[in-house]
């Protein structure tokens, strides 16, 4: 397995901050990290979790139609059960429990990518 790298631990921190019982798509961490100066793109979000995400709740990055990724679906689905959220089969409601930060929750972000926090 290979290092994480700055932007790795960017979307960790990302990652980190995601409250439990809310969810994200991919495309809403690459959004968060590029809005800290970490430009990525959904794919590359995935492929840090895949990698590093062991160390966060990458359960609660699902894809943008708000379906659980195959590969890990049925260790989400029992995580994500287990925080209130309802799987019906591969879905979950991503519109209904999307994490929309605060401004403040967001500087708060940046500041764990400053320092490295995840």
């Amino acid at each position: 397995m290979r290092l994480p790298d700055l932007l790795d631990e960017a979307i960790l921190a990302v990652v980190a901050a995601i409250p439990a019982g809310r969810l994200v798509s991919y495309a809403d961490v690459a959004e968060i990290a590029s809005q800290a100066g970490y430009a990525c793109g959904p794919r590359r979000v995935a492929r840090a979790l895949s990698d590093h995400g062991d160390q966060v709740p990458w359960w609660r990055v699902v894809q943008a139609a708000g379906t659980l990724a195959e590969p890990v679906r049925d260790a989400a689905g029992a995580l994500l059960g287990a925080e209130g959220i309802q799987v019906d089969g591969r879905r979950v409601g991503l519109e209904e429990h999307r994490w929309r930060p605060s401004a403040a929750e967001l500087s708060q972000v940046v500041a764990r990518i400053e320092y490295g926090d995840t």
